[in-house]
């Protein structure tokens, strides 16, 4: 059931319901839900990061064995929770004897750290977010409080200009670095291109793939941010113009 760099993950069915078995770098086994309880994002395509189940789209990182929440909560505002809402993730009980793994069929309590509480649209007063109530941007706040980007700006490569036919499409592979809670965010700035799918590829090294189509001859530019989706702030930054066209005979 997996190596110790990247487990592999298991979906196996308890009493009707999808639950993921995995074996973990110590050699226990986790089970938990196979739905992500941010956004009900599939977790079959999961990976690990220092330890922790990382959710394939919004990069949310979850405890294995006790379902507890690590990333954003970790690094958010207390305050901001309710937006992110990254809930906690359900496990199951495992016992492994006599060669079987047993799995119990209804999930364990919440961790003890979740509170729901903090997940609550707040009724304003003195629990609602402080710079709502003052009409500001949270994010920008945010910045100002040194929890976005630093004070050198994001890493901004070199544009890049790829030329593909047109009613084609093409892939970007987007190198992940090691930040958690990151994810590339990709957009369409100008011209007749469309983002046909994303994906996270757990590979070494990992990997965010995008599928682009290039509808009809013109020029677009595609923007990729490589940052937090509760923050503003960028870490990296690449951008590419799509020149589309027949190639000369």
């Amino acid at each position: 059931m997996g190596t110790p760099q990247e487990p592999a993950l298991q979906v196996v069915s308890v009493t009707g319901t999808e639950v993921i078995l995995v074996r973990l770098a110590d050699g226990d086994v986790a089970a938990f839900a196979s739905r992500c309880p941010h956004q009900g994002t599939d977790l079959s395509g999961a990976s690990f990061f220092d330890g922790q189940l990382r959710c394939p789209y919004h990069l949310y990182l979850y405890d294995p064995r006790t379902g507890q929440n690590i990333v954003p909560c970790r690094d958010a505002r207390p305050e901001s929770l309710w937006k992110l809402k990254p809930g906690y993730l359900p496990t199951h009980r495992v016992e492994e004897r006599d060669g079987w793994i047993w799995v119990a069929p209804r999930p364990q309590p919440p961790p003890p750290g979740w509170d729901p509480e903090r997940e609550r649209r707040p009724a304003g007063g003195r629990h609602s977010d402080p710079a709502e109530a003052a009409g500001t941007n949270p994010q920008a706040g945010d910045r100002e409080r040194g929890h976005g980007e630093s004070g050198d700006g994001p890493v901004e490569h070199p544009t890049k200009t790829l030329r593909v036919k047109p009613g084609t499409s093409f892939e970007l592979r987007l190198p992940v670095a090691p930040l958690p809670g990151h994810m590339w965010r990709v957009e369409v700035e100008e011209g007749p291109l469309k983002i046909l799918e994303e994906r996270f590829e757990p590979a070494d090294p990992p990997r965010h793939r995008v599928r682009v189509n290039a509808s009809e001859p013109g020029v677009g530019v595609l923007r990729c941010a490589f940052a937090r989706p509760w923050d503003e702030a960028v870490a990296e930054i690449r951008t590419y113009v799509v020149r589309i066209d027949d190639p000369v005979t």
